[in-house]
């Protein structure tokens, strides 16, 4: 699957009867016959995640993973639900900028704001923040310097596109500068419109983009389907009796999210075959989580309709971005991937929790030692359960060089960076659930 590909799929282009206990009762499956916390099985998975291809909510690739998680729990003997829920479209079939006689093919940055078929015609000029009139009635192209190492400045370019807008720019054209090179997509809330389309440009295209401004008027076409589609999320329940231990996971994102997500995938799936050979007295909620590129919608619905209550609930755990991905060093030459894990990590955990996090996790760089979150300073989607009142917590939350980033494939994580991070997970459980 090339770039183009990927960013053609991406924007360019209810519960049964209960078993009876936390211990196994259906025929193990073949995954349940190997160590699933080894790092070349979580590697598998994270290949397969990967191979489903882009992973934007409610699209070929998201559906795909749902049907994948489903049928792994349910091997397992979970009892699964898949409540499904609306979801805005990203997928396009063209975003695209013709100017000075040349063709640039990019990311069309939701909310969509859909083009007619002829395009949007204008002059091209840089938008400078000092002076914003000067994009008026054409099509601004919008550039924010990064220091190297450092993530691409989302909320710098969300700002400067509504600035452009504001000042009356027809089209927004963001170069991106990112660590990659490549585009890198900003997260959205469901409710949100833009009045002009914005396009996304890999910042090697802003030399030709700066000859072009010169040479008359460029043409803007990002084209639908648009409108909403439906995504789902994926609950597997196991137990009779005793408090939940929920394992939360996000599946969906902006591409194919090797490093973002496939890490939590991963662990998702291992734990909880890891979960049904003990012998702790809970049940357990694994729940992976659509709509996460759009401000984090299938989780705020999980919590709205299927969170079990706090006073129901043992430990909740959230495997979220970036936490299992490899770092990266930014060269002349480009990136440089490492055998050592995205130094931008980190672990949120409850105050109770703490004692168990550092011991299972002594050793690991940026996770030895978690923060004490509370609903004011906890990030992703851990905050909401933190917020909510469940009296015990962990979450990861990061982001690393390809983060929203269409080369983000399952080369930004490795089995030895992974495997680690799985077996202290194990045992920070093990060490939690035996005091039930």
């Amino acid at each position: 699957m090339n770039r183009r590909t990927l960013l053609a799929g991406a924007g360019a282009a209810g519960a049964g009867a209960w078993l009876s206990s936390c211990a196994p009762s259906a025929p193990a499956s073949s995954a349940s016959a190997t160590d699933p916390l080894a790092g070349q099985s979580l590697m598998r998975d994270v290949e397969a995640y990967v191979g489903f291809g882009v992973h934007n909510s409610g699209g070929e690739g998201d559906t795909a993973t749902s049907a994948w998680l489903a049928d792994h729990w349910r091997s397992l003997g979970f009892e699964v639900e898949q409540p499904a829920f609306q979801i805005p479209r990203s997928q396009t079939t063209l975003a695209r900028l013709e100017a000075g006689g040349q063709v640039f093919d990019g990311f069309a940055q939701p909310p969509l704001a859909l083009t007619p078929p002829e395009g949007v015609s204008a002059e091209l000029a840089l938008f400078d923040p000092a002076a914003p009139q000067a994009v008026a009635g054409r099509l601004a192209i919008v550039f924010v310097p990064r220091a190297r190492n450092a993530l691409s400045p989302a909320e710098a370019y969300r700002k400067a596109a509504a600035a452009a807008a504001a000042a009356g720019a027809r089209g927004v054209i963001i170069a991106v500068s990112s660590p990659s090179g490549e585009v890198a997509a900003i997260n959205t809330p469901p409710d949100a419109t833009f009045p002009i389309p914005v396009l996304m440009l890999p910042q090697r295209d802003k030399t030709r983009l700066d000859a072009a401004i010169s040479q008359g008027p460029a043409t803007l076409r990002i084209a639908g389907p648009g409108g909403s589609t439906e995504a789902r999320n994926t609950i597997a329940r196991y137990g009779a009796e005793g408090p939940w231990v929920i394992i939360s996971t996000p599946q969906s994102g902006w591409f194919t999210c090797g490093g973002e997500r496939g890490p939590g995938i991963a662990m998702s799936r291992a734990l909880s075959t890891w979960a049904l050979r003990q012998s702790f007295a809970c049940r357990w909620l694994f729940i992976a989580t659509s709509g996460h590129e759009w401000t984090d919608t299938g989780a705020h619905i999980f919590h709205q309709t299927s969170a079990p209550d706090p006073s129901e609930t043992a430990l909740w755990l959230h495997l979220g971005a970036s936490f299992g991905a490899r770092g990266y060093e930014e060269t002349d030459q480009g990136l440089r991937p490492l055998e050592t894990p995205n130094p931008t990590r980190s672990f949120m955990v409850s105050a109770d929790m703490a004692p168990f996090a550092r011991r299972a996790f002594a050793g690991q760089p940026g996770i030895s030692d978690p923060l004490l979150a509370d609903a004011a300073t906890a990030r992703g989607e851990i905050r909401l359960a933190i917020a909510e009142g469940y009296p015990s917590t962990a979450g990861f939350w990061g982001a690393h060089a390809l983060f929203h980033d269409p080369t983000d494939d399952a080369s930004a994580t490795s089995p030895t960076i992974m495997e680690p991070i799985a077996r202290a997970l194990a045992a920070m459980l093990q060490d939690k659930l035996k005091t039930l």
